[in-house]
């Protein structure tokens, strides 16, 4: 397969980035990657914040929030907090973090949710006024009974409020186009700058997004397809426990050659995995990072 993606024209919107953290989960590193050593560490839980320059301030997921205690006071859902114990205070809400930044929450036009699973999903009451992007087929899963999709990691307390007026349903297979490797993705803008790629296998639904700000600076969000680069770079997944979160295991490994193969070909190309410690350090304990202006930039010469 040629992972090679098509090149970004001069006259793409640059948008902005900002890499923020709602939460952590704790888990042994041999738990997300198979063969490391058995050290605990907290994973965080990461969220994007994009703007973009006709269409405003949009989200990528909301991580954890508060609300997860709430949900997982009473059994069986307790059994997740015991399971993946969780760390998150109320200033550390999605919400809460955009105002200290000056941002309402009415200026949140879009919140692009990767897949539902709680992590991810933590922070959508913070946001009363925006309208959800749900891929169709997570929606359609996600119908069932709460009990059900609590086995497959999902705690439906945390999404049932997105009423259907705030829904808008991404219809990959009837709409979507190819994208180099990719052969079914929506340009959300028709503009070349946001990019929603289907990454089935952790979640029937999950997508990533491609963000193009120039030919030398674009970012793949890639959500849940690893946990760390580290399982794509050495094909090599996590635990045999592990495998309960995925809701299709052999389809999660096939993203692996995929997404090293999309790295190796682009080097002007960042992914981002959401849980993967090092990316907090680099982007978020970095103070973020910011696209067309340049300002607060990181140097990966450094951090690579």
């Amino acid at each position: 397969m040629n992972g090679k993606l098509p090149s970004v024209p001069a006259d793409t919107p640059q948008c902005q980035l900002k890499v923020m953290n709602a939460g952590f989960c704790r888990a042994k590193k041999s738990h997300i990657l198979k063969g490391a050593d058995k050290e605990e560490v907290w994973l965080p839980a990461l969220f994007y914040l994009i703007e973009h320059p006709k269409y405003g301030k949009l989200l990528f997921d909301t991580g954890y929030s508060t609300r997860f205690f709430d949900v997982t006071t009473k059994f069986p859902f307790s059994i997740m907090q015991k399971l993946t114990p969780v760390r998150i205070s109320t200033e550390e809400n999605a919400g809460n973090q955009l105002k200290r930044l000056g941002i309402a929450p009415e200026e949140i036009s879009i919140v692009l949710l990767s897949h539902l699973h709680v992590d991810h999903v933590g922070g959508v009451d913070g946001f009363p006024e925006s309208t959800f992007y749900v891929n169709k087929q997570e929606w359609d899963y996600c119908r069932q009974s709460e009990w059900k999709l609590f086995r497959n990691g999902y705690i439906k307390k945390l999404f049932e409020q997105v009423a259907a007026s705030a829904l808008t349903l991404l219809d990959f297979e009837k709409n979507g186009l190819p994208y180099g490797p990719f052969p079914k993705t929506i340009d959300l803008f028709n503009d070349g700058s946001i990019i929603l790629v289907p990454l089935p296998g952790h979640a029937v639904g999950q997508y990533g997004l491609m963000l193009n700000i120039t030919k030398e600076e674009r970012y793949f969000l890639v959500a849940d397809s690893v946990y760390v680069k580290e399982n794509y770079r050495k094909e090599r997944a996590g635990s045999r426990l592990s495998r309960i979160a995925h809701h299709d295991p052999r389809r999660y490994r096939q993203q692996f050659s995929i997404l090293r193969q999309v790295e190796e070909a682009n080097p002007g190309l960042h992914l981002i995995p959401s849980h993967d410690p090092e990316a907090y350090i680099e982007f978020v304990k970095t103070k973020g990072i910011s696209g067309g202006s340049g300002e607060a930039r990181i140097d990966r010469r450094e951090k690579n």
